[in-house]
């Protein structure tokens, strides 16, 4: 009995230092995102203290009208509307750019051909690209869907390329000594050293499509967080315009913790095979 009591105190013991190990790492690992989130508050704090709530809104009614649109399930389906535009551009996006990669990395003419008007595309503004969808697809959300999927498609393009030019060429030909098929080469050479070059395109290109969605509905809608924006600006209701501009942020952090995890569960599934 004593030996079982002990036993537990230990195994407790040995949780409870592990647990705050943890704590102390990820905290350590954190501090600098940690200060910049005090850095901001802190300054969010002082503006509003010198300014009126009509130019720089206090962080409680900030934080009120965020607990208010996330506790409305019409403001809700806002929200899931702008998501749908999103997905829909960077699923679009972010296919036409691995796929021209994919060709451009691995036949040089073909990226010598794209690269020069995925480099025009790059430089046009968004709001030129906007106007021109205006004009093709009317005042709806096809046009956010525009947008993003043009914003998207030269970065995914670049890093697919760039990711495919660094392959080592030797594991390729020991691939080739090996007798590996063409589907064994791309499932466990290609893919796995292009991986990094994608995951840092990913999170450009939601960053990107993030800011181009919103813009094209405040422009072309009156629906999704775009068109709750605009409403809020008719309105004068600054702590609005705020709020959905941190639920935005809280969105592009989810979709990018999302692909981190997808691609974790890739390399684990790979790991075990």
């Amino acid at each position: 009995m004593k030996e079982c009591i002990t036993a537990n105190k230990y195994q407790m013991k040995t949780c409870m230092t592990s647990n705050k190990e943890r704590m102390k790492t990820c905290m350590t690992a954190n501090r600098y995102r940690i200060a910049a989130a005090a850095l901001v508050l802190g300054l969010w704090w002082g503006m509003s203290n010198l300014y009126s709530p009509l130019v720089v809104p206090p962080i409680p009614a900030v934080a009120a009208k965020v607990a208010e649109i996330l506790s409305s399930a019409k403001l809700w389906c806002e929200i899931g509307k702008t998501m749908v535009r999103l997905v829909c551009g960077l699923g679009i996006g972010i296919g036409i750019g691995c796929l021209a990669g994919l060709f451009g990395g691995v036949l040089r003419p073909v990226r010598q051909l794209i690269q020069p008007v995925l480099g025009i595309i790059q430089v046009v503004p968004p709001i030129s690209w906007l106007i021109l969808a205006i004009i093709w697809f009317g005042f709806n959300g096809r046009a956010s869907i525009f947008i993003v999927v043009m914003a998207v498609v030269p970065t995914m393009f670049i890093c697919i390329c760039d990711g495919i030019s660094a392959i080592d060429r030797k594991l390729l030909e020991m691939g080739s000594v090996f007798g590996f098929s063409v589907w064994k080469k791309l499932r466990y050479i290609l893919i796995p050293s292009v991986t990094p070059y994608f995951a840092s395109g990913l999170k450009i290109a939601v960053g990107m499509a993030c800011k181009t969605v919103v813009m094209g509905e405040v422009l072309t809608t009156t629906s999704g967080i775009g068109g709750q924006i605009m409403t809020a600006r008719l309105n004068i209701e600054p702590e609005t315009v705020i709020a959905w501009t941190v639920i935005m942020v809280g969105i592009y952090y989810a979709v990018v913790l999302a692909g981190k995890l997808l691609l974790c569960k890739k390399h684990a599934i790979q790991r075990k095979e």
